[in-house]
C-alpha cells in the first residue's frame, strides 16, 4: 500500500507545482513585455545612466495611468458623482485615456441613461 501512496503522492506535487509555474510565468509576461517596451523607448531616445534609470521607473511605475486617475478622479468630483456612479466614471474615464480615444466617452454615455 505504501508502494502506491508515495508515487501517487509525488506525482500530485509535481503536478500542483508545474500548475504555479504556469501561473507565475504568464503573470510576469505583462511586465517583462512593459520592461521590453521601456528599455526600447531608452534605446530611442539615446538615454544612458541615470537618464535611462531615471526613464525606465517612470515608464515601469505607469506614471501616465497614475496622472489619468488623479484627473478622472477629479473630474468626477467636479461632476458630483458620489459611491457606484463614481467609481464607474473613473474606470471608464482611465480606460479611454489609456486607449486613446475622447475622454470620458464611454462614461458619458452612461451618464446619459442615468
Amino acid at each position: 500500500m505504501r508502494k502506491i501512496v508515495l508515487p501517487v503522492v509525488l506525482l500530485s506535487a509535481l503536478y500542483a507545482s508545474a500548475g504555479f509555474t504556469a501561473e507565475s510565468a504568464g503573470g510576469n509576461k505583462a511586465q517583462t513585455t512593459r520592461m521590453s517596451q521601456c528599455s526600447t523607448e531608452a534605446k530611442e531616445k539615446g538615454l544612458k545612466g541615470d537618464a535611462r534609470k531615471d526613464h525606465m521607473s517612470q515608464c515601469l511605475r505607469g506614471s501616465g495611468t497614475q496622472a489619468a486617475a488623479k484627473e478622472c478622479t477629479a473630474q468626477a468630483t467636479e461632476k458630483g458623482l458620489k459611491g457606484t456612479r463614481h467609481k464607474e466614471f473613473v474606470s471608464d474615464c482611465i480606460k479611454t485615456r489609456s486607449t486613446g480615444a475622447n475622454v470620458g466617452q464611454g462614461a458619458a454615455g452612461s451618464e446619459a441613461g442615468a
